[in-house]
């Protein structure tokens, strides 16, 4: 635990020691905030924060896989890889404690997002419950962004493929439905059963399903499964 715990504090600092870290909270704040000032925060409009999720949802689709690009194939390219695998952690560990990292992070934007609630909480009656189940569904969704990128970091060559690996198979994903014609209807019924944003529609409603946790859960547990199981195969390789 040692192992996994110094690797998350390793990569969480690093993210911090480039302007990558702070553009990338800095644009998701500013993002966020021009959608919470046209879409909700107005006269008349119900006080929910499900307009700003759903928006926020899409946005970590791009702002995940930029965070994990270069969690494994950055380092195979500075030569760092190879101390790292010496190190006493195993793959495992390597790969959770880049996973713990990326999600504290991906945890410190969500936070940035909270004084949204408290203005909506000072002008409006917003529902707290409704809110608490839309950020456990968007850190969930951001949380299995971040272990596909991983995955895909893994595979991958360089940073860009492992962006463009992430983003792209999730837009595949989601378009499970205009598969229904050309592939047939049980592969469209898989992909459409796949696509996280159809389950997260459900915790921005304030419905927090049991099968939609375990859905998140268990794609994050197979991705970084993934992840750990071709690392070992290349290091024993």
């Amino acid at each position: 635990m040692n192992g996994v715990l110094t690797i998350a504090n390793r990569d969480f600092r690093s993210l911090f020691l480039s302007p990558a870290g702070y553009i990338v909270a800095a644009l998701f704040i500013l993002i966020s905030g021009i959608v919470f000032t046209r879409e909700i925060f107005l006269p008349g409009q119900p006080a929910s924060m499900s307009s700003l999720f759903d928006f926020d949802a899409v946005l970590l689709l791009f702002i995940c896989p930029a965070l994990t690009m270069r969690s494994i194939c950055e380092e195979r390219k500075q030569g760092t890889w190879e101390l790292l695998v010496a190190s006493p952690p195993g793959m495992g560990s390597i790969v959770l404690g880049k996973f713990i990292a990326a999600a504290c992070f991906l945890l410190i934007l969500l936070l940035l997002t909270v004084p949204c609630v408290v203005l909506l909480e000072i002008y409006g009656r917003p529902d707290p419950g409704e809110i608490l189940s839309g950020y456990i569904g968007v850190g969930l969704m951001g949380g299995l962004y971040l272990a596909s990128g991983i995955l895909a970091s893994t595979i991958a060559g360089s940073q860009t493929i492992a962006f463009l690996l992430t983003v792209f198979f999730w837009i595949l994903v989601g378009l499970a439905k205009v598969g229904i014609g050309a592939f047939g209807d049980q592969l469209a019924d898989a992909l459409f059963a796949a696509e996280p944003y159809a389950r997260l529609q459900d915790f921005t409603t304030g419905l927090v399903d049991t099968a939609n946790i375990i859905y998140f859960l268990c794609g994050i547990a197979v991705f970084l499964l993934i992840a750990s199981g071709l690392l070992e195969l290349g290091r024993r390789r």
